[in-house]
């Protein structure tokens, strides 16, 4: 996808946990705190099962736009230096990259239609938000969690960056998840 919310099939955010437990159980993360992304997306899913192509695209090619998933799941773009930071374990790019295999994960083979700004969409329909959800539950689930971390360990604990940690923990938090 483009950073362009598209209007979705309804998901729950607890829905969108479960499947990315589903995802953390089949690659036997279960009792693994930090999320070898890249080595799921390129190792795994395009060298070795062929689901989907992993490209990493010029940066003038692709602009500002860090990442864009084909909507009939046949590749996923990261722009370079992305791809690079995110095999270099560069937090943001870590959760982009994470981004990008939810949009696959979710949002590929289905109809897609453009939110427009204007319109009173609610979160749980619009791409962007059930792909954030999902990157957050992928590379950082509450079983992890404990009501004294911070930031700082969830940051170090994951590879994600301060933003990620903040509003994860403060999404835990409001569910009454730590």
């Amino acid at each position: 996808m483009s950073g362009q919310n598209f209007i979705v099939p309804a998901r729950s955010w607890n829905d969108i946990e479960q499947i990315a437990q589903g995802w953390r159980s089949k690659f036997g993360l279960d009792e693994i705190p930090y999320t070898p992304i890249m080595e799921m997306m390129e190792k795994i899913l395009d060298n070795r099962l062929n689901v989907f192509t992993l490209i990493p695209m010029d940066v003038a090619e692709m602009g500002p736009a860090e990442g864009y998933t084909d909507p009939d799941g046949e590749y996923i773009w990261l722009r370079e230096d992305v791809y690079r930071g995110a095999w270099a374990g560069e937090p943001r790019d870590r959760f982009t990259a994470a981004h990008e295999l939810s949009h696959w994960a979710m949002h590929t083979k289905i109809p897609l239609a453009r939110a427009m700004p204007s319109q009173n969409i609610p979160a749980y329909r619009l791409s962007e938000p059930q792909a954030n959800q999902f990157a957050s539950e992928l590379l950082m689930p509450a079983r992890f969690f404990s009501p004294a971390d911070t930031a700082q360990v969830v940051m170090e604990r994951h590879g994600v960056g301060y933003k990620a940690a903040t509003n994860r923990l403060e999404y835990l938090q409001r569910k009454g998840k730590l």
